[in-house]
C-alpha cells in the first residue's frame, strides 16, 4: 500500500508531505510524492527532514509521482494517480481562503476531496 503526499513548494505543501511521511511510517506503507505545483519538478526530501534510508531498511520506498504528457491539471494527476496504483490515503494541505475566494477560484483540494474514491487527510501548516 501506498500513502500519496500532495506537495507544494508552501508551508501547508511541506507540512502535508511530512505528515504523509509519518503516516507512511505508521501504516508500514510507501510514501508517493506528486508535485502539484506548476514546475513539478522531483522534491528534496532531505531538506525536509526524511531519510529515504529509514524507508528503505523497512522494505519500504519512497518516489515522486512522474509528470505526465496527457494530465496537465494538479487535481486531475493526483486522482489519477489514485486509480492507477495501490494508494490507501491521499495527504494533502490546506490554506485558510475567504468565501470570495472560493467562489470565484477553484480549488485543487477541494476537487481531490470530492472526487478522491479513497480516504483524504488534510492538514494545515503550524
Amino acid at each position: 500500500m501506498t500513502i500519496l503526499a500532495c506537495y507544494t513548494d508552501t508551508d501547508h505543501g511541506r507540512a502535508a508531505v511530512l505528515r504523509a511521511a509519518a503516516e507512511a511510517d505508521r501504516l508500514d506503507s510507501d510514501l508517493l510524492i506528486a508535485n502539484i505545483d506548476t514546475d513539478r519538478s522531483p522534491v528534496d526530501l532531505a531538506l525536509l527532514g526524511i531519510d529515504e534510508s529509514s524507508f528503505s531498511a523497512r522494505g519500504r520506498s519512497v518516489g515522486h509521482l512522474p509528470p505526465s504528457e496527457a494530465v496537465h491539471d494538479a487535481a486531475d494527476l493526483v486522482l489519477q494517480a489514485e486509480q492507477d496504483r495501490d494508494i490507501e490515503l491521499i495527504v494533502l494541505g490546506l490554506r485558510r481562503r475567504s468565501r470570495v475566494g472560493k467562489l470565484l477560484l477553484g480549488s485543487h483540494a477541494q476537487r481531490i476531496l470530492i472526487d478522491a474514491a479513497g480516504p483524504v487527510l488534510t492538514v494545515k501548516a503550524q
